[in-house]
């Protein structure tokens, strides 16, 4: 179990979780499953400099992290989405709210 601190975590075999203490409003956490060259990402954060940031630590851990082929929002809230325009070549995968 990783400590709860901001950043990037290895959970599994090409699996990635990114940690934003304290986990309250506005501070969403989202995933990362990277395998063959691609990367899918579960949510973006809740503007551009944090999802920026985030992109840029993944890109510099996991070099699949270059290449998100899909997004998938599990919501519609904007801190699980409002970073999407960064990775605008993706597919986005999200409900219709």
């Amino acid at each position: 179990m990783s400590a709860y601190r901001k950043g990037l975590h290895k959970i599994g075999d090409g699996v990635w979780a990114y940690l934003q203490p304290d986990g309250s409003w506005g501070w969403s956490n989202a995933g990362l499953v990277a395998g063959d060259g691609t990367a899918l990402l579960v949510d973006t954060l809740f503007d551009l400099r944090l999802t920026a940031e985030m992109l840029t630590e993944m890109r510099r851990t996991v070099p699949a992290a270059h290449h998100i082929g899909t997004v998938v929002n599990t919501h519609a809230n904007g801190d699980h989405c409002w970073g999407n325009e960064l990775v605008g070549e993706a597919e986005i995968v999200a409900s219709r709210a």
